[in-house]
C-alpha cells in the first residue's frame, strides 16, 4: 500500500521533477493545452491553458492549478485531476460528492484521456477542452523560456509553491548575474541569511496548515466510517424496497399490458468462458463452479416481434467496458487476450417466466464496433475500449415470432417530459430461482428531445445494474407498449442514457 510520505514524493516529483525537466531538458517531453470553454473569475473562455507538468488538480481550492470561483457551487474543492502515465495523460476523479464527466459519460476512478476530448466538472458544470499539439510544437521546447518559468511557477503544487518562486527568482538571477563576479561577500551573506529566515517562518506556517488538514482528514474518517455502517444496514433492507418500490410503480401504468410483455423479457445470466490465448492453447471456464476465478454477471434480454433477441452489448462482451479499477483486473486480461491475437468467447442463459430458455455464444451476437478505440498499455499491450456512448447493443436472431412490438421512428420524435417504462432485472432482483422469473417494473422520463449525441436521455431514471439490456417502452395514444429503447447506463442519482432500438443491426 501507498504511504502518505511516497504518495508526497510523487507528487513532489509530479509537479517539482517534471517542472525542472521542462526548463532544463524540454525537448524529449511532451505537454498538452486546456480549453476552457466557460469563463470564471480565473480563466476567461476560449483561453488556452498549457500545462507542463505531470499533474494538476482542478476545483475550487486555492491550491488547484485549474480553479473555479465559488458561484460553480457543484464543482467540488479538489474535483479531478489530471496525471501523466508514460506517454498518456489519465483523468481520476477526486471528489466524493460530484461526478466528473468525459465526452458525456461519467468516470467511476480514472481513464485515459485523447486529444480532442471534453472534460466536464459536475453535471451542467463548466467544461474544458483537452488538446495535445501535433508537430513541432508538441513539444515543451517549442514554449519560450520565460512563459516556461512563468508556467513553473503557476503550476507547482503548494507546499512547494514558495519555494518555487524563490527557486525561479534564484534561477533568473543565476542566468542574468551568472557571468560576473560576486562582490560585496558581507552584503550577500546577509540576504542569504534574510531568505534562510524567510523560509524557516513559511515551513512553519505550512506545517501548522497540514496539521489542520490531518486533524479534517481524522473528522472525515470518522464520517467515512458512520456512513459505511449506514450502508450495510440500508443493503439488509435494499430487496424489500426495491420489491416495495416496484409494487407501488406499478399501479401508474396498465398492469395487464405489462404483464403481457412480461413473457418476452428474459433474464441474462453469464455461465462461463472459452478462452483462446495467442499463443493457440483453449481454456474452458465454468463460471458456475464455486472456485471460479473469472467473475460471472446478470442483466436483462428481450425478444422482439421479429425474432431476433436483444440486450447490451455490455452485457454480452464486458471485458470492452473496463475503466482502469482494481475491481476491473480479470476484464483487462480478458480485455488484452482479446486484442493481441487472442479470442475470448462468453456463454450466456437466458430464461423467461414462460420457462422459455436458451443459451448463446457473444460471437453469435451482431455487434457495431465502429466506435471502439484501440491504446497502448504501459507494456506495449494493445486494449480496445468501446464507446459507452453509442451502438451499446446485441442482437441475435432466434426465429422466435411474437414478442415485443418495436418501432424505430418514435425515438428519434419523443419530446422532453415523455413518461417511459422499463423492465429488468436491477440487481438480479426478479429472478431468484429458474421457477420465479418475473422483471422488475422501473420508469424514467425523457430529458431532451429527440436524441442527445445519439441517445435518448432521461431523468427521474429508476433502473440499476442488472437492468442492463431491458426493454424501454413507450405508451402510444391507443395504449400500446411500444419498445422505443435498451437500458444502456446510468449517471449520478438520476441521468439515464437509453440505447435507441434503431442502433440494432
Amino acid at each position: 500500500m501507498e504511504t502518505k510520505t511516497e504518495r508526497k514524493q510523487g507528487r513532489f516529483s509530479a509537479s517539482i521533477g517534471a517542472g525542472m525537466s521542462s526548463i532544463f531538458t524540454p525537448s524529449g517531453r511532451k505537454y498538452y493545452i486546456l480549453e476552457h470553454k466557460v469563463s470564471s473569475k480565473y480563466h476567461r473562455r476560449g483561453e488556452n491553458q498549457e500545462i507542463i507538468i505531470d499533474r494538476i488538480e482542478l476545483g475550487r481550492d486555492a491550491h488547484c492549478q485549474v480553479r473555479y470561483d465559488e458561484s460553480f457551487s457543484t464543482v467540488s474543492r479538489k474535483h479531478a485531476a489530471i496525471v501523466r502515465e508514460g506517454e498518456n495523460w489519465k483523468l481520476v476523479q477526486l471528489s466524493h460528492t460530484n461526478t466528473t464527466f468525459l465526452n458525456g459519460q461519467p468516470i467511476r476512478r480514472e481513464w485515459y484521456l485523447q486529444n480532442g476530448d471534453e472534460i466536464q466538472l459536475s453535471v451542467n458544470g463548466p467544461k474544458l477542452g483537452f488538446i495535445v499539439p501535433q508537430g513541432r510544437k508538441s513539444v515543451v521546447s517549442s514554449i519560450g523560456l520565460t512563459r516556461r518559468l512563468s508556467l513553473f511557477r503557476q503550476q507547482a503544487l503548494r507546499p512547494y509553491k514558495n519555494a518555487l518562486m524563490i527557486l525561479s527568482c534564484c534561477l533568473l538571477l543565476a542566468l542574468l548575474f551568472g557571468g560576473y563576479k560576486i562582490y560585496d561577500f558581507h552584503q550577500k551573506n546577509a540576504e542569504l541569511d534574510g531568505l534562510i529566515a524567510q523560509g524557516q517562518l513559511e515551513q512553519q506556517r505550512l506545517q501548522r496548515e497540514n496539521d489542520s488538514i490531518a486533524q479534517e482528514i481524522a473528522k472525515k474518517a470518522k464520517t467515512i466510517q458512520e456512513m459505511q455502517g449506514q450502508m450495510k444496514e440500508l443493503k439488509k433492507s435494499s430487496g424489500k424496497i426495491a420489491r416495495s418500490v416496484a409494487r407501488t410503480q406499478i399501479k401508474t401504468v396498465n398492469n395487464d399490458k405489462l404483464r403481457n410483455c412480461d413473457k418476452n423479457v428474459f433474464f441474462v445470466m453469464a455461465m462461463g468462458y472459452d478462452i483462446y490465448l495467442p499463443s493457440g492453447e483453449h481454456i474452458e471456464i465454468d463460471c458456475t463452479e464455486p472456485d471460479c476465478k473469472l467473475p460471472s454477471w446478470t442483466g436483462t434480454g428481450f425478444l422482439l416481434s421479429d425474432g431476433r433477441f436483444v440486450t447490451a452489448r455490455h452485457v454480452v462482451e464486458p471485458w470492452y467496458f473496463v475503466d482502469g479499477s482494481k475491481s476491473d483486473k480479470p476484464m483487462m486480461m480478458l480485455n488484452m487476450i482479446a486484442s493481441n491475437g487472442g479470442k475470448v468467447v462468453a456463454h450466456l442463459g437466458a430464461v423467461s417466466n414462460t420457462g422459455a430458455q436458451f443459451v448463446f455464444k457473444s460471437t453469435q451476437c451482431r455487434i457495431n464496433r465502429r466506435s471502439d478505440k484501440n491504446y497502448a498499455s504501459e507494456g506495449g499491450e494493445v486494449i480496445t475500449i468501446a464507446s459507452k456512448t453509442s451502438y451499446d447493443c446485441a442482437s441475435i436472431n432466434i426465429g422466435k415470432p411474437g414478442g415485443l412490438k418495436y418501432d424505430p421512428a418514435i425515438c428519434t420524435r419523443l419530446e422532453r417530459g415523455t413518461k417511459l417504462a422499463i423492465l429488468g432485472f436491477p440487481l438480479g432482483l426478479g429472478a431468484s430461482s429458474l421457477q420465479s422469473i418475473s422483471p422488475i417494473y422501473g420508469s424514467a422520463v425523457v430529458a431532451a428531445d429527440g436524441l442527445q449525441e445519439g441517445r435518448i436521455l432521461t431523468t427521474e431514471t429508476t433502473f440499476e445494474h442488472g437492468c442492463s439490456g431491458g426493454p424501454v417502452f413507450y405508451t402510444n395514444e391507443s395504449g400500446e407498449m411500444i419498445v422505443v429503447g435498451i437500458s444502456s447506463a446510468i449517471a449520478g442519482r438520476s441521468t439515464g442514457f437509453v440505447e435507441p432500438i434503431s442502433s440494432i443491426n
